[in-house]
Parts: C-alpha cells; structure tokens; sequence
C-alpha cells in the first residue's frame, strides 16, 4: 500500500479520492506503456501511465 504525497493539480484526481494523505493499492501495471491500476476505497481505477508517474506516493510499513 502506498499513501499519497503530492498529485499534480487536475479536478478529476480529485473526484476520484485521490489526493495527498489518500490510500492507494497498486493493483497492476500494464506492460508496453499501458494504465497502471490502483485500488482506491474499494475501486478500481485505471491511470494513465504519465498520470501514474505525475503522483508521488509513499510506501506504507
């Protein structure tokens, strides 16, 4: 599990739940520059890789 950091200033990462102090679970990572997948207060979402890269997160112990 990782908790976010810092995500770039776009509204609908906000809609989604994901914002600083929020829970995320990597759930997949795509292969040939597909979404990564991440599980987010029982949903699934799928970000797109430069999304993906744009929010730094934190690993949880």
């Amino acid at each position: 599990m990782y908790r976010v950091v810092r995500v770039p200033d776009v509204k609908i990462l906000r809609s989604l739940g994901i914002f600083p102090g929020a829970v995320v679970l990597k759930k997949k990572r795509y292969r040939l520059g597909g979404p990564v997948l991440v599980e987010l207060a029982a949903r699934q979402i799928a970000l797109g890789k430069d999304v993906a890269r744009s929010i730094l997160v934190k690993e949880e112990a």
